[in-house]
């Protein structure tokens, strides 16, 4: 029988211009991808991108899965933030001055859900290591969102959709002091052993 397809989505933004630089995602996503490709997955790579690339990337691989079925992943690892309970991923070179600017400047979660469910497909999973510190809010005024803590509003993703956070929603990951996060470092290891339930 035909293997089943794969494709896979992959970012790492790491070196931020406007707000503090990290250190690891771009480390993230490139052996992210590595294990991907030897796992079969045709894979969709950016790292450092602005909000158009983020954009554009995310578009074609919704089309190309869209066409090829199967198993849809998408990995990201860099800053993330949540406004009103909604989730952003960063783009490398926004400068966001208030918080009512979050939607125009930088990349909804909901706009890869869209793609991810608009494929059809028979399984999608959407890794988000983006828990991380909002790093606009000091200079934010008024800014009393649940967000301020830190961390990403929990997700209710569609059928056949698995979500797995770098840590409990609402709270913090760390970047790591190795070349990984600790979160990715621990994926990595354990993406490649066959039979584990996503859940472990």
């Amino acid at each position: 029988p035909t293997a089943e397809k794969r494709t896979a989505l992959v970012i790492g933004n790491g070196n931020y211009t406007k707000v503090e630089p990290l250190r690891n995602p771009v480390n993230d996503a490139t052996d992210m991808t590595r294990v991907l490709k030897e796992l079969g997955f045709e894979v969709f790579y950016g790292t450092d991108l602005n909000k158009e690339k983020m954009e554009k990337l995310i578009l074609d691989f919704g089309r190309r899965l869209s066409i090829s079925g199967g198993v849809g992943l998408v990995y990201y690892a860099g800053h993330g933030i949540q406004v009103k309970g909604q989730n952003y991923l960063i783009p490398v070179d926004a400068s966001i001055a208030e918080e009512d600017e979050v939607s125009y400047r930088s990349v909804a979660v909901e706009l890869i859900l869209a793609k991810l469910t608009s494929a059809n497909n028979k399984l999608n999973i959407l890794i988000l290591d983006a828990c991380r510190n909002n790093p606009f809010s000091p200079e934010w005024s008024g800014y009393r969102d649940v967000g301020a803590g830190g961390g990403l509003a929990k997700l209710s993703p569609p059928t056949g959709t698995l979500v797995l956070y770098a840590t409990e929603p609402g709270k913090k990951a760390s970047d790591g002091e190795g070349r990984n996060g600790l979160f990715t470092e621990s994926l990595l290891k354990q993406i490649k052993k066959p039979d584990v339930e996503y859940d472990q």
